[in-house]
């Protein structure tokens, strides 16, 4: 009787074939994966602007009146509008840690220590104070709430200098994703033709000029289901100036050794390009951010990292989202997903808290 031959392995044509579906497989299922996994990053996104849309109102139930885009505030001094919200975002222990660091202290190491922090009997977060319980500056805190999972320039506002060195000189985690409405939180009026008129930074303005002293509902004519307050904006977004970007630390004093004094030499109060805004407004610097019908915001602009003269197409100037749609936070506190195709013109007419605009069919 003949032997049964024995099969002991695969042929290569057999292996190949095998392996050739399984690239197919995971071609089909890879988009399926993304897919998922963006609409979990989209409703993390929503949320986070839900809870600072409550933080909001929060904050006006307990200081009758809402923050400002920066300013002196429930107990702390020349502070910018992100800081302001912490207490009322279950981050009250990062709030209170802004004191002032004594920067003629000697430190000893680029990593502060607490020990060079003095108590000038007010909240101050400036650009050296102290995380206490981390022992690195308050600036490089993250705050899990201001940070877009989708948001693919978290972490890279640092330059290539900054990032190399160990101790992350720049705002490192501190950065945020979302940005508030100039036209909300600060201070502007109206010319003949409606159009944002928007007052210059000086050291007699300082208090008032990034501060409308808005309440609910005395600040929205329009409706604060028709008013956004806050929206997405990259992180890190260098295509106008390659030092772009934000996060929730930036709009402070620096300050100097003693008590605070509003003539005190300073880094960026009232904001300056790298402050979390959109729709409006001035920086010390100069900087302006695009208001009017030049406002309307970004969908996935690609090359962030790199100056419009190398192909970069993120502009600081505007709110930017890294979703197919611009996520915003409306002053009555829902959350909504605004189109790209949405005009300029209605875009600008959800900014406004009193334009009396009426907001077109494109934003149903």
């Amino acid at each position: 009787m003949l032997r049964r031959r024995v099969r002991q392995a695969f042929t290569l044509i057999e292996l190949l074939v095998v392996i050739a579906i399984i690239a197919v497989l995971i071609g089909l299922l890879l988009p399926a994966v993304q897919k998922v996994r963006e609409a979990a990053n989209r409703a993390v996104c929503e949320n986070n602007l839900k809870q600072m849309a409550l933080a909001v109102h929060n904050c006006q139930d307990s200081q009758g009146r809402m923050p400002p885009m920066a300013g002196t505030f429930g107990g702390a001094y020349y502070a910018p509008l992100l800081y302001h919200l912490l207490p009322f975002l279950e981050q009250k222990n990062t709030w209170a840690m802004a004191e002032f660091l004594d920067t003629n202290s000697p430190v000893g190491t680029a990593v502060p220590h607490p020990s060079t922090t003095i108590d000038v009997g007010v909240l101050w977060p400036t650009w050296t104070s102290v995380n206490k319980s981390s022992n690195i500056f308050l600036r490089q805190t993250r705050i899990p709430t201001y940070q877009c999972p989708s948001d693919p320039s978290i972490g890279r506002g640092a330059s290539p200098q900054e990032t190399s060195n160990r101790y992350c000189l720049d705002w490192c985690n501190g950065d945020a994703s979302y940005a508030g409405n100039f036209l909300v939180f600060g201070k502007f009026s109206y010319d003949k033709n409606k159009l944002p008129l928007f007052p210059t930074p000086a050291v007699k303005n300082y208090e008032t000029v990034w501060d409308a002293g808005a309440k609910i509902p005395g600040r929205f004519p329009d409706g604060t289901s028709n008013t956004i307050i806050f929206a997405e904006k990259y992180g890190a977004c260098k295509g106008l100036d390659n030092a772009n970007g934000q996060w929730w630390m930036r709009g402070v004093f620096h300050g100097q050794t003693g008590r605070p004094n509003a003539n005190d030499s300073d880094d960026s109060y009232p904001g300056d390009r790298l402050s979390a805004v959109f729709a409006g407004g001035i920086g010390q610097d100069g900087y302006k951010w695009a208001s009017g019908l030049n406002s309307k915001f970004l969908v996935q602009p690609k090359n962030f990292l790199l100056p419009f003269s190398s192909g970069g197409q993120c502009d600081g100037r505007l709110a930017s989202t890294s979703h197919a749609a611009m996520n915003v936070a409306m002053a009555d506190g829902s959350v909504r997903s605004v189109s790209p195709s949405i005009s300029p013109a209605t875009w600008y007419a959800a900014c406004t808290p009193d334009g009396g605009e009426q907001l077109a069919d494109d934003w149903q």
